[in-house]
């Protein structure tokens, strides 16, 4: 029987004659990509703010005319050039793309989960036109091949909306708990310890009943929640006192809060070397050591917490000492001023970069909880000093930090009455916790 040809076959037969040309000539080594999913129709590469949320091969057959997208995440494991290569992409044509990618972010130590996008002008092409790398919510890497086959690379951001957030609750039984009902995002609490951090111990003053409402900005792109920013204003009310806190950025003061009359609501120190945890042991001078089993002054505060919770120092200052000390384990001693100093003992560790010498912030992290030395669990053992002798730092007043400059007074209680005006009212923190509901938010009133 004569053998027939038809139009079908002859485009069989010109497109197989086209993909060997491509791979002698346009790179080589090409990879079968019928596994990976096939893009939109369209004529152009997608843009950045396309990515999806889950990336779902299929296997249906994609079409050699119109562009072609296959995309992945980075997996344990896997590099970006690892990545590159399972979406199809030559080993030289990755060798091509790396230095333009390099020139705006390190390869080898792109976070799990990015996402990787590698767009062709069609199926049967074997160099890419673009590398796309969401870098996160907000910026996007896309690499674009030339004309020549030259790469470069830029960072595009997203537009980024800001709206703000109130929300109010109660504490029944923790102050992480309180926030899950009010329907926040339970660490925004660490942030509202951060701004009372001087007026309340959250490790030991937190009381049911306690109240709280606050108002915070928050991102969006494209219409999606992507994240908070700073807290705008503040009250937390514990043990019957109200504490109200104002986000303000004074010129050349930096960002700082103040409460309502242009007070700073800094001290001199924090009230606790640990955001959360508990006091298991406080300043006292007989107390049974549970390892000596004899009874012997305790000159300090011991917190638990979990082995490798952060500490801070609870002030400015010079690392003075960083080493072993005997039943003290691994211990750090700061000198704060002329007067003032603190110990922090039975460290597991120390932070990177500390150690004699080494100058320090108030809230920085020094070291993590252990049990070195005579311990019997993980906890931290703090000491306070005045001229060398020991307080009990839980008993001691501090002056406040320097307030709102005069020159911005008026600026500023302009800004404090219009931000506490948009508080929550509290009548929503009982509301709040007696549906036990979670919202998104709570409309001001």
């Amino acid at each position: 029987m004569p053998f027939k040809k038809t139009p079908a076959l002859a485009a069989v037969v010109v497109l197989s004659i086209w993909m060997i040309y491509e791979a002698q000539h346009l790179g080589g080594g090409g990879k079968d990509r019928s596994h990976l999913s096939k893009p939109p129709p369209g004529d152009g590469p997608m843009p950045p703010d396309d990515f999806p949320d889950q990336v779902a091969p299929t296997s249906s057959a994609p079409s050699a005319a119109g562009p072609f997208v296959a995309e992945a995440h980075i997996t344990k494991g896997n590099s970006l050039s690892t990545t590159l290569h399972s979406l199809g992409v030559s080993t030289k044509i990755i060798a091509q793309i790396t230095p333009a990618i390099k020139q705006h972010c390190d390869t080898e130590r792109l976070p799990m989960g990015t996402l990787v996008r590698a767009l062709w002008h069609n199926y049967v092409a074997i160099a890419p036109t673009q590398i796309d790398l969401k870098l996160d919510e907000i910026h996007t890497l896309i690499a674009t091949r030339g004309e020549a086959g030259n790469w470069s690379a830029e960072i595009h951001e997203a537009v980024v909306e800001t709206q703000t957030a109130a929300y109010a609750g109660v504490v029944t039984t923790t102050l992480w708990n309180s926030a899950s009902i009010a329907g926040m995002d339970p660490n925004l609490i660490q942030q509202l310890a951060e701004v009372f951090a001087w007026q309340v111990d959250f490790n030991r003053e937190v009381q049911e009943g306690d109240r709280w409402r606050l108002t915070v900005k928050r991102h969006y792109v494209a219409g999606k929640p992507i994240g908070f920013g700073e807290i705008i204003a503040a009250e937390y009310e514990n043990a019957g006192l109200v504490y109200t806190a104002v986000h303000y950025e004074g010129e050349g003061q930096g960002t700082q809060y103040y409460m309502p009359d242009g007070s700073s609501l800094r001290r001199m120190f924090l009230k606790s070397p640990i955001k959360f945890g508990r006091i298991t042991s406080g300043f006292t001078s007989r107390r049974f050591h549970p390892v000596l089993k004899v009874v012997k002054p305790h000159l300090g505060v011991d917190y638990g917490a979990p082995m490798g919770t952060p500490v801070m120092s609870v002030g400015h200052g010079v690392i003075t000492l960083a080493g072993r000390r005997g039943g003290s384990g691994n211990t750090l001693e700061v000198k704060h001023n002329a007067v003032y100093s603190t110990a922090y003992k039975h460290l597991s560790r120390f932070a990177p970069g500390i150690g004699p010498g080494s100058r320090v912030q108030m809230g920085q992290v020094i070291g993590y909880v252990g049990a070195t030395g005579l311990a019997t669990g993980p906890h931290l053992h703090f000491e306070f000093r005045e001229s060398g002798r020991v307080l009990d730092p839980q008993g001691i007043k501090f002056p406040r930090a320097d307030p709102v400059p005069e020159s911005e007074h008026k600026r500023f209680l302009a800004t404090a009455a219009q931000a506490t005006s948009e508080l929550p009212p509290w009548s929503a923190a009982v509301l709040s916790q007696r549906r036990g509901d979670a919202t998104d938010g709570i409309p001001n009133e």
